[in-house]
């Protein structure tokens, strides 16, 4: 049991480390070269609107403990420049140690145009969860349907509270609970 705490420490260590600077990146240090070069760094631009970002949020929650989550993005304008409000569509993968969330919603972008660096990003999604291993507040091997809302501060800090009900079991073993999540990234 110590020895697999022990490795987890590190690995989250390096899941951070490997997002922290790309997710500033999307935002603050956006150049005319990576304008025109297909996107900042960890990104992976498919055209002018559609982004992949494979990581961009480290995660702790329930039921499914430590997650990462990767992001499929498109931007509904084409002009992005000095825009105070940004819409997109987003859907998120995020496998965890004990289930997975898959995400379909709106998310939203503020960014007050005297404070470039700052940014509120709210986002609000349908979710699949399926369970795994022990999860926190619910049961092995059942999966959920559910909506989730997220906010995060700065493109940094992370929180988001979510329902789920569940499809998997006959009606009179249905369980239905809250989950929440808090995290380093979007």
């Amino acid at each position: 049991m110590k020895v697999k705490h022990i490795l987890n420490v590190p690995l989250t260590v390096f899941l951070l480390l490997l997002i922290v600077h790309p997710v500033w990146a999307q935002e603050s240090e956006q150049t005319t070269k990576q304008k025109t070069s297909g996107g900042g760094r960890g990104m992976l631009q498919l055209s002018g609107q559609d982004v992949i970002v494979p990581i961009t949020s480290i995660e702790w929650g329930t039921p499914d403990r430590w997650s990462i989550t990767s992001r499929y993005v498109h931007m509904f304008g084409t002009d992005r420049d000095n825009k105070t409000w940004l819409h997109d569509l987003s859907i998120s993968l995020s496998p965890g140690i004990a289930g997975g969330r898959l995400g379909i919603g709106y998310q939203g972008i503020f960014s007050p145009r005297s404070m470039k660096d700052f940014g509120i990003f709210t986002e609000a999604r349908a979710i699949l969860l399926r369970t795994w291993g022990n999860p926190l507040s619910t049961v092995p091997n059942r999966t959920f349907i559910g909506a989730e809302i997220r906010s995060s501060l700065s493109f940094l800090i992370n929180l988001g509270i979510g329902y789920y009900s569940q499809i998997s079991v006959s009606d009179d073993d249905r369980e239905d609970f809250y989950g929440f999540h808090v995290g380093v990234g979007i």
